[in-house]
């Protein structure tokens, strides 16, 4: 018998110690109701654990952005509601004003209440914000680059990927323009006498030309009145020829004379395409020869129309298109040219009427349209990016993301920021622009709706997929009550039997006492 090292006491102690431990950590996953509570736990367990609650985190906050996304494109289409509905009273008010029974007065008036929507439709599109981030200006738009200066990108579908899109301008869209056939005679002293006096007529607006009047006072009259029908009047000299590259599109490519005696007259629509026409008459055929438009005094008057620009597409060296399929066509309208391809894919470019550079004869017509001169081309690439649009956060990681695209939606992207109806030749136009402006607005507020579908569907994978992350953290995280209480029931008695044993065996050296008395 020794008593130098009680083993037993020392075997007793180290169960003890380890019934403790294990009951420690048994009261720690019932107390926390997680079975991995420290990294010692489970070492894979927890870098698992963890990994996964950072994603949940994640999938969380990409279901937030995505609530935020439905947020900017609710905002964006309340906007929209509204420019279709000034849209739609556009249409009424053209309607009405293409019938015959207005009178100026009446037709003013409407044209006034059309320049205040336009001006309304430009103000909700440049102040509709969501923090702070302006939505249908074109600030949420792919940016796409030109090679010549005041080419406009109107439109492009998502489906067009990034690169470059090439067109060739073979000629310039032109204005109709109506060009005296002979020299103004009258001179800057003399007057209009009573039997020279007259109206003449620019696309049926009547102007008054009086007894007493001047050249300068007639030539006056004539700019106010082409000015209210959406027209210009200036004067040129005897085969002066055009050249909008170096005078611009403003006079159709002419240098406008500040003295009229001696010179031309010239009657044109500010904007160019197939759709425009400008119809000059006179009621008195004195004053017609005065003026140098003696032909406006016949029955059928002066006539001319415009002609729309004509593109095809660009070929590389290969002969293949630069960046357009082989299904897609092209249109043109006005300035405007249109690519069409499969599933809908759409664009649109605006090109100015001097971009070819394309001269034309304006005296001698094709089917009352100004003839074209030269055969200058112009190359246009457009360089379409990926930047510009709003990229919305819809995963846990990177790159996960929404594009939202949303076009400009102002009176020059509609094409009503000119829109006349003082004649009712222009309100007729105007009812054709309308129908194409309301066409282009239906287009961008069905794709907000495509966004917000696609969001919805968005939404409801992460709160699935947030759900079953959820579970499978709890499956390996979670602590199972039940099978815990027994283990910690377990634990209990043997610490305390643990206990008591060890009592005992510190009892035991005591014995030796009875051998020593």
């Amino acid at each position: 018998m020794r008593i130098a090292t009680n083993v037993s006491a020392i075997v007793s102690n180290n169960a003890l110690q380890k019934s403790q431990d294990r009951l420690t950590k048994s009261i720690a996953r019932l107390s926390s109701g997680y079975k991995i509570n420290s990294s010692s736990d489970d070492a894979a367990g927890y870098a698992i654990s963890e990994k996964m609650r950072l994603q949940l985190r994640g999938l969380n906050q990409a279901d937030n952005n995505a609530a935020d996304g439905v947020s900017v494109l609710h905002t964006a289409e309340g906007a929209m509601e509204e420019i279709q509905s000034m849209l739609a009273r556009m249409k009424e008010l053209s309607v009405q004003a293409a019938n015959g029974t207005n009178s100026v007065d009446e037709r003013s008036a409407i044209q006034s209440e059309i320049d205040s929507l336009n001006s309304e439709i430009d103000r909700i599109s440049s102040n509709t914000e969501f923090n702070s981030q302006t939505l249908i200006s074109g600030n949420l738009s792919r940016r796409v680059y030109s090679n010549y200066e005041g080419v406009n990108q109107i439109e492009v579908s998502d489906n067009f990927v990034a690169g470059n899109y090439g067109i060739t301008i073979t000629q310039d869209a032109r204005q109709a323009i109506v060009v005296g056939n002979g020299a103004v005679t009258m001179s800057d002293t003399a007057t209009v006498t009573k039997e020279q006096a007259g109206t003449i007529s620019m696309n049926g607006y009547g102007i008054e030309i009086s007894e007493g009047d001047t050249l300068a006072g007639i030539m006056g009259k004539l700019v106010d009145g082409a000015d209210k029908i959406g027209g210009r009047v200036f004067a040129i000299t005897a085969g002066a020829t055009n050249d909008t590259k170096v005078n611009g599109t403003d006079y159709a490519g002419y240098e406008p004379q500040t003295s009229y005696a001696g010179n031309n007259i010239v009657f044109m629509t500010k904007e160019s395409g197939s759709s425009k026409t400008m119809n000059i008459t006179c009621s008195n055929a004195e004053l017609a020869n005065m003026l140098g438009i003696a032909t406006a005094a016949t029955n059928s008057g002066m006539y001319a129309e415009g002609s729309d620009v004509q593109a095809e597409f660009t070929l590389d060296n290969d002969g293949k298109r630069v960046g357009f399929a082989d299904s897609a066509v092209i249109s043109t309208s006005g300035t405007r040219v249109t690519v069409k391809d499969v599933n809908n894919r759409t664009f649109v470019t605006d090109v100015p009427s001097n971009v070819a550079g394309t001269q034309f004869s304006d005296t001698v017509k094709a089917d009352d349209k100004s003839t074209a001169t030269s055969t200058q081309t112009a190359k246009v690439t457009q360089e379409v990016t990926d930047v510009g649009t709003m990229s919305v956060h819809v995963g846990a990681n990177e790159n996960q993301v929404i594009l939202i695209d949303i076009p400009a939606v102002t009176s020059y992207t509609l094409g009503t920021e000119n829109l006349n109806v003082m004649t009712s030749v222009t309100a007729s136009e105007a009812i054709d622009t309308i129908d194409t402006a309301v066409a282009y607005a239906n287009r961008v507020r069905s794709q907000m709706g495509a966004y917000e579908n696609r969001f919805e569907h968005t939404t409801n994978n992460l709160g699935t997929a947030s759900e079953n992350l959820t579970s499978a953290i709890s499956t390996m995280t979670d602590t199972d009550m039940a099978e815990e209480m027994t283990e910690y029931t377990s634990l209990n008695v043997m610490t305390q039997a643990a206990t008591s044993i060890l009592a005992q065996a510190n009892e035991r050296p005591s014995t030796v006492l009875q051998i020593l008395q």
